[in-house]
């Protein structure tokens, strides 16, 4: 059975007459998104072209990136209408899946103005090289153009894969949720003991356990919990003399750990807010501060599979060396480092604090 076909039958366990007839139209709307995807892919792949024109292979085109776009967004509300919870979705696990929201956004979304903070980017289409199988799309800043070039089977394929894996679990748990009682109270025993004394691995084992007693078929792909585990457990292990560094590595703990709580609380931990900024990360802030141009570059630091991720760091970098904030650039010199090891969830830790900044 092909991936189209197996996707086909997930949707179907799902009974969309049954949710519509009591009227919980949360559920209902994302099968029915879910399905009307399905379509969509199956006339893409499936339909004959040999008369299309190049005009009909660019409608067909944004219609496959807006259906799998939607898709994505589906799959997160069927999660949180079932188990109250996005945490069972995990795109950021998957390079294809997160680059399918930025393809989109630069080639139907808003190409013209790509940046939510600054006309910093523009993306146009090669409207010559679009086919069945590829097609490519140029980004313009004012320093360089980069080059795109999509290989659409790949992220059909790679969509088809998660959304059926996710599918698969959250059908046994819309079956059976488990109630979330007893993990609620080892989640906040880990988030109390990191503010308290900032010794809580013993926790988090003990949390992690009963998480995986429940749910004995999560694997991070699906679950966030287990995701931002490996991530806590990754930073925590990282060994480094520079102590203002330790600080920013023990403070990305604390959001990672904070974001587990969200997912089952859905809510942040009360001391949330009390974390201290490390002196890297204020140091970098006021930057920011002081510099309001280089903000648009941080939108780029997001995701590190963003076409402008290291072009936007490197532009970071270059200005706080320029103003001698050594804070800042140990910060980004490390982010740089990781970059080049090719380190993707390490920079998504580390970076986090970026992507939280906010204009003063």
């Amino acid at each position: 059975m092909d991936l189209l076909e197996q996707y086909k039958k997930k949707i179907k366990k799902f009974d969309l007459n049954h949710f519509i007839s009591r009227k919980n139209y949360k559920i209902a709307s994302a099968i029915s998104a879910l399905d009307t995807s399905f379509m969509v892919i199956d006339s893409y792949i499936n339909e004959p072209d040999i008369k299309l024109n190049q005009e009909g292979y660019i409608l067909r085109l944004y219609a496959l990136l807006q259906a799998l776009f939607v898709s994505i967004d589906s799959l997160y509300l069927l999660s949180y209408a079932i188990a109250n919870s996005k945490s069972f979705i995990n795109i950021n696990n998957n390079s294809n899946l997160r680059n399918i929201r930025y393809v989109r956004n630069n080639v139907v979304g808003h190409p013209a103005n790509r940046s939510a903070r600054s006309d910093i980017s523009y993306c146009i289409l090669d409207k010559t090289r679009v086919s069945k199988n590829f097609f490519t799309y140029y980004i313009y800043t004012n320093n360089q153009e980069k080059t795109c070039s999509i290989d659409i089977n790949e992220i059909i394929s790679s969509y088809l894969k998660e959304a059926i894996a996710f599918l698969d679990e959250i059908y046994k748990i819309s079956l059976k949720y488990i109630p979330q009682s007893e993990i609620k109270i080892l989640i906040k025993d880990v988030l109390d003991n990191y503010y308290k004394n900032g010794h809580f691995i013993n926790e988090l084992n003990k949390f992690i356990d009963k998480y995986k007693y429940e749910y004995p078929s999560a694997k991070k792909e699906q679950h966030r919990i287990i995701w931002r585990y490996d991530l806590v457990l990754k930073l925590d292990a990282i060994s480094n003399k520079n102590e203002s560094l330790n600080d920013v590595i023990k403070y990305c703990i604390g959001l990672e750990l904070n974001k587990m709580y969200k997912h089952i609380y859905g809510k942040d931990h009360p001391k949330s807010k009390n974390l201290e900024l490390p002196s890297m990360i204020l140091s970098l802030y006021r930057f920011l501060n002081r510099n309001p141009e280089y903000i648009p570059y941080i939108d780029h630091l997001e995701n590190y599979d963003d076409p402008l991720f290291f072009e936007s760091l490197k532009e970071l970098y270059e200005g706080v060396s320029l103003k001698k904030m050594q804070g800042a650039m140990d910060y980004l010199g490390f982010l740089i480092t990781l970059y080049m090891g090719n380190q993707s969830e390490m920079i998504y830790a580390i970076a986090l604090p970026i992507s939280l900044y906010r204009v003063k």
